[in-house]
C-alpha cells in the first residue's frame, strides 16, 4: 500500500510538475510572444523616437546659425564671411547621443564636403559622385532633399564607417541654407539601434528561458525600462523643445533690444571692456561690430572725463546704476562726439555687467549752439537797427549844421587875404569841416541811409590801385606783400565803396603795426567751399572770392573780437580813430552779399578774411 502511494504521489507529483512544465511553457511561450510583441512596438517606437531626436538636433543647429545669416542679410558682412563664421559654428556641433559622440556635418550645393569633424581629412574634397555599396548617389540625394520644396527630410543609404571594413546602413536629416548655397545635416547607423535592440531581445529570451520562475518579474522589468526609456527620450525631446524655445525668444529680445534701437546700447563688463554692442552704437563711433568689441571705454573717452566717469562707477556700485549724464567719446577718425549715458547693473551667469545706453546728442548740442548763435545775432541785429536810427537820424541834422557852417568860412576865405592874421583859423575851421563831413557820410553808410549800386566788376584794379594810395602812408618799417590772383572771376559790388573797404583795413592793418614794425599781407584768390567739408559759419557752399589782410600786429583777445563791428567802438588812442571804420566795413560787405570773418591772438597779430560770392551772369564792368 505505501508502495502504491508512493507511486501514486511520484505520478501526482509528475502529473503536477508536467502540469507546471506545461503551464510554464504555455506561459513561457505567451510570455516569449508576449515579450517578442512588446520588444517589437519598442523597436518601432525607439526608431521613431531617434529619428525625430535627428530631426530637432539639426533644427536646432540651424536655428543656432540664424544671427549669422541675419547679420548677411541686412550685408552686415559677405557671403564668405557668413558662410566662414557658420562652418566654424558648425564645426563645434559635437554632441552625445546614446551611442557616443556625433556630429554636424556641412555640403555645399554642388558637392563639396564644408564640414566633416570626424573625417577632417574630407573637407572641402568634392564628393558629388560619392556612391554607396549599392551605387546609391549618396550627396546627390542629400542636395536633392536639400533643395526641394520643403528644404529639409530624411536620406537612407550605406556609408562605410571609419574604422570598419564594410557599410552600415545610416539614415541622415538634412536641412537646406539656400542663401549660403548649402546644407547642414547629423545621422544615425541603424546598426546601433539594432545592436541595442538584439542585446535586448537576447536579455529576454535568455532570462525567459533561464529564469522561467521570475516570468512575470521579468515582464514587470521590461515593462519598467520600456516605460523608463520612453520617459528617457520623452524628456530627451522636451529638453530640446525648451532649449529651441529659449533660444527663439533670445533671438527675439536680441533682436528688438540690440538691433530695432535708434539708442546705442552696449554691454561692458565692470572693468569697461565691450562684450556685445548694437549697430546703432558701432555706426555713431565710426566703427565695425568687430573693431568696436576690441574696445574698452577708457579707448574712446577724453582725458578730461576720466574724473567724472569714477565717480560715475562708484554711484553704480553703490546704487546699481548711473546717469543720466552727458561726456564726449572719440569717434574713429579723432573729432568728438557728444553723447548721454545711462546705466545698470546685470548679471549674467554670476558675473556682473554694465548695461548702458548711449545717446548721440550731436544734433541736440548743434541745434543749442545754432539757437544761442541766432539769439545773439537776433540781439546784435536789434542793437545795430536802434543805432543806425539813432546815428542816422543825428547825421541828417549833423549835415544840415555843417552846411552853413562850410558855406560861411567859404564865404569868408574869399574875403579876407593871406595875409590876414584870422586866414589860418578859418582854414582850420574849413578843414575840420570837412572831415566832419566825411565822419557823417560814414555814419549814414553805417545807418544804409545812403543809397549805392552795385555792378559786376572785378576787385584786382581797385586792389591794386588802393594798396599804392596806402603804400604812401604807411611807414617805412611795415612791408606790404602782394598775393593776387588774377584770374579771380568777379564780384558785384560798388566800386567806391570796395574802395572804402580796402583802404580801411589797409589802414587797420598798419596801425597795429606802427610801433612794432612788421609785414602786411594781402592776398585776393578764388576758392569753392564745398558741402561735404567744414563750412565756416554764415556761408554757403559755392565760388567765393576772398580778400584777406594779414597783419603781424599786437592782436586781440575773443572778447575784443566780438566788439570790434560795434559804432563808435576802438582800440587805438585818442584821436587816432572815431570807431566807425570797421562798423562801416562790416555794412558794406553785408550790403554785397558778403561775409567777414576774423581771427586773432593776444600777440599773434589779426587775419580779416571777406568772402564775396561770384557774380552769377559772367559779365562784368570793364569801366574799371
Amino acid at each position: 500500500m505505501k508502495n502504491m502511494m508512493t507511486k501514486n504521489n511520484k505520478l501526482l507529483l509528475k502529473s503536477a510538475k508536467m502540469r507546471i512544465i506545461g503551464i510554464g511553457f504555455i506561459f513561457g511561450l505567451i510570455f516569449i510572444f508576449f515579450s517578442g510583441y512588446l520588444t517589437y512596438k519598442y523597436m518601432g517606437n525607439t526608431k521613431k523616437q531617434r529619428l525625430d531626436h535627428l530631426k530637432q538636433t539639426v533644427q536646432i543647429a540651424r536655428n543656432s546659425i540664424e544671427p549669422i545669416l541675419v547679420e548677411y542679410r541686412v550685408q552686415n558682412i559677405t557671403m564668405e564671411e557668413a558662410l566662414e563664421q557658420v562652418r566654424n559654428l558648425v564645426r563645434r556641433m559635437v554632441y552625445n547621443d546614446h551611442t557616443g559622440q556625433n556630429y554636424i556635418f556641412m555640403s555645399a550645393y554642388d558637392g563639396v564636403m564644408l564640414v566633416q569633424p570626424f573625417e577632417p581629412q574630407k573637407e572641402m574634397t568634392d564628393m558629388w559622385d560619392l556612391k554607396d555599396s549599392n551605387g546609391f548617389y549618396i550627396i546627390r540625394a542629400l542636395v536633392k532633399t536639400a533643395k526641394s520644396k520643403e528644404g529639409q527630410g530624411f536620406v537612407s543609404y550605406y556609408y562605410l564607417r571609419p574604422g570598419q571594413t564594410g557599410p552600415h546602413e545610416k539614415i541622415s536629416y538634412v536641412i537646406g541654407i539656400p542663401e549660403l548655397g548649402c546644407y547642414i545635416g547629423t545621422g544615425q547607423y541603424m546598426t546601433d539601434l539594432r545592436k541595442n535592440q538584439t542585446v535586448y531581445i537576447h536579455q529576454i529570451i535568455g532570462l525567459s528561458s533561464a529564469l522561467m520562475i521570475l516570468l512575470f518579474v521579468l515582464i514587470r522589468a521590461s515593462m519598467k525600462e520600456i516605460r523608463r526609456q520612453n520617459m528617457m527620450l520623452q524628456r530627451e525631446n522636451e529638453s530640446l523643445k525648451l532649449a529651441e524655445k529659449a533660444l527663439q525668444n533670445s533671438e527675439k529680445n536680441y533682436k528688438e533690444l540690440l538691433e530695432q534701437s535708434p539708442i546705442g546700447l552696449a554691454l561692458s563688463r565692470m572693468d569697461g571692456t565691450l562684450v556685445t554692442v548694437n549697430s546703432a552704437y558701432a555706426e555713431s563711433m565710426g566703427y565695425s561690430m568687430d573693431e568696436v568689441l576690441t574696445l574698452n571705454w577708457s579707448d574712446i573717452t577724453p582725458e578730461k572725463y576720466i574724473p567724472n566717469d569714477r565717480e560715475q562707477k562708484e554711484l553704480l556700485k553703490i546704487t546699481g546704476k548711473y546717469g543720466p549724464y552727458e561726456k564726449e567719446l572719440i569717434h574713429k577718425d579723432g573729432h568728438p562726439v557728444p553723447v548721454r549715458l545711462n546705466g545698470m547693473v546685470v548679471t549674467r551667469e554670476s558675473e556682473k555687467f554694465i548695461w548702458s545706453s548711449v545717446e548721440d546728442i550731436t544734433q541736440l548740442k548743434k541745434a543749442e549752439k545754432e539757437k544761442a548763435e541766432l539769439a545773439q545775432k537776433l540781439q546784435q541785429s536789434y542793437k545795430m537797427e536802434a543805432i543806425g536810427t539813432l546815428a542816422g537820424g543825428i547825421a541828417h541834422d549833423f549835415n544840415n549844421i555843417l552846411f552853413p557852417i562850410l558855406g560861411h568860412t567859404e564865404m569868408l576865405l574869399e574875403s579876407v587875404g593871406d595875409e590876414d592874421p584870422n586866414r589860418q583859423s578859418l582854414v582850420q575851421i574849413y578843414n575840420s569841416s570837412l572831415r566832419a563831413k566825411d565822419l557823417v557820410k560814414q555814419i549814414l553808410t553805417f545807418s544804409r541811409q545812403e543809397k549805392f549800386g552795385l555792378k559786376v566788376l572785378k576787385i584786382q584794379s581797385i586792389l591794386t590801385e588802393a594798396l599804392k594810395l596806402i603804400r604812401s602812408t604807411v611807414p617805412t618799417n611795415i612791408e606790404i606783400v602782394q598775393k593776387i590772383q588774377n584770374d579771380c572771376r568777379p564780384i558785384k559790388a560798388d566800386s567806391t565803396q570796395l574802395h572804402q573797404v580796402i583802404m580801411n583795413l589797409a589802414t587797420n592793418a598798419y596801425h597795429a603795426m606802427e610801433n612794432t614794425g612788421g609785414v602786411m599781407i594781402v592776398s585776393l584768390e578764388e576758392i569753392e567751399i564745398k558741402s561735404n567739408g567744414r563750412i565756416p559759419a554764415d556761408l554757403e557752399p559755392g565760388h567765393y572770392v576772398r580778400l584777406t589782410f594779414t597783419d603781424q600786429g599786437i592782436g586781440m583777445d575773443h572778447t575784443l573780437v566780438q566788439k570790434i563791428f560795434d559804432p563808435f567802438f576802438t582800440t587805438k588812442e585818442q584821436g587816432k580813430g572815431t570807431g566807425m571804420g570797421l562798423s562801416v566795413v562790416h555794412g558794406i560787405v553785408k550790403k554785397m552779399k558778403g561775409v567777414m570773418k576774423v581771427k586773432s591772438e593776444p600777440g599773434n597779430g589779426s587775419e580779416f578774411n571777406i568772402y564775396f560770392p561770384i557774380a552769377d551772369d559772367g559779365s562784368e564792368d570793364r569801366s574799371t
